[in-house]
């Protein structure tokens, strides 16, 4: 029996020097997890997997807004394209983890319905999701879009009060309902509001934060690794946007579409979609290997913060669009903050400290 305390408190090491199983929560272990710095090798590795998870997720929506406005209206079949690339990474990832050419490895599970029946739930939440986020582009633009982003917070917020997972203290519900009118000021000008558009994006909006809270709570009550998690959803998301591209755009397309395709060059495109989709669950995947979770959380800021800026600095509405930014920053801090704190507790129960101490007192939890 391991008595020693320098092992409670590097389980992280432990486990990469002897490949033993080491009894770590998910949560407090990507916290505890350290920068791969260590060479000017691995310095520059991990910038450009930062910098790869920034750029791919504007690039795959610039990349399907063209393909929408260009003569190829099935956005539909864009999501689908993105979630089949998905599973073939997901497939991938685990088939590299069965043969232990990735440090992670997949858990073994025995066959369980009610895991199943979440993925499937959690996938049909993600598919609508999609589905409606991709379609909306077709009746707005895309600055107008991210802009309306800034609504999410706080649709996110009523669906955790609904699910009842946790009600959220006056301050973030201060700066959350300061971003919106932000975001209100900022869009009260745009001449392109489409209602369907609206009503499109904001019914993705709430499917998006359903998603977000169901993932969370599987992940939580499985203590799943977020590639096994891909493993078990993203099957289930790309049946449904499957058969909804079947139902509704299958009908009305046209194989001249594809035969003389209103694009050139049209193949690249479709690619494009497909790589895309499959770069943007890889990067993320490898910034919470190489770095940490709050590091992903952190860049999903400054690229969503970044279409606000370049807002201020494009367009005409710089009053809303600063206001959005800035409350969308102190919103996030807050988050961030709260999530530290939390974990910081977590480790002092458990009998160590995130950063490799032992705590200051036993009796006391840390502030």
């Amino acid at each position: 029996m391991r008595n020693s305390h320098m092992e409670e408190v590097q389980p992280l090491r432990k486990a990469d020097a002897s490949g033993e199983d080491v009894s770590v929560p998910p949560a407090s272990m990507a916290q505890e997890q350290s920068w791969r710095c260590g060479s000017v090798v691995d310095i520059t590795i991990t910038v450009g997997v930062c910098v790869l998870y920034t750029l791919v997720g504007p690039l795959l929506i610039l990349n399907n807004k063209y393909l929408l406005t260009s003569g190829f209206p099935y956005p539909i079949v864009l999501t689908s394209l993105t979630q089949a690339a998905t599973v073939v990474f997901a497939v991938a990832a685990a088939l590299l983890s069965r043969m232990r050419c990735i440090e992670w490895e997949m858990p073994r599970r025995e066959f369980d319905g009610t895991l199943i029946r979440a993925s499937v739930v959690v996938g049909f939440a993600a598919a609508t999701c999609l589905c409606a986020g991709n379609s909306a582009y077709l009746y707005l633009s895309v600055s107008f879009i991210e802009i309306l982003k800034g609504y999410a917070p706080l649709v996110t917020m009523m669906m955790q009060g609904f699910f009842g997972i946790g009600y959220p203290e006056r301050k973030p519900v201060l700066a959350v309902l300061a971003s919106c009118v932000g975001t209100t000021i900022a869009s009260a000008g745009e001449v392109h509001a489409s209602p369907v558009g609206l009503l499109i994006f904001f019914s993705s909006m709430y499917f998006e934060a359903t998603r977000l809270i169901l993932t969370q709570k599987l992940l939580g009550q499985y203590k799943m690794h977020v590639v096994e998690a891909l493993l078990y959803i993203s099957p289930a998301t790309f049946v449904f946007t499957a058969a909804a591209a079947a139902t509704i755009e299958l009908p009305r397309f046209k194989p001249g579409d594809i035969r003389n395709p209103p694009i050139e060059p049209f193949w690249v495109g479709i690619g494009l979609t497909c790589l895309l989709g499959c770069l943007i669950n890889l990067s993320s995947f490898l910034v919470i290997q190489r770095t940490n979770v709050v590091m992903l959380k952190l860049l999903s800021i400054s690229r969503n913060a970044g279409v606000v800026v370049s807002g201020v600095v494009l367009f005409g509405e710089a009053c809303g669009y600063v206001i959005t930014l800035i409350f969308f920053v102190v919103y996030n801090y807050l988050q961030i903050t709260a999530a530290q704190a939390a974990a910081r507790v977590k480790a002092w129960e458990e009998g160590r400290s995130l950063d490799g101490h032992p705590p200051d007192s036993p009796r006391s939890p840390p502030p």
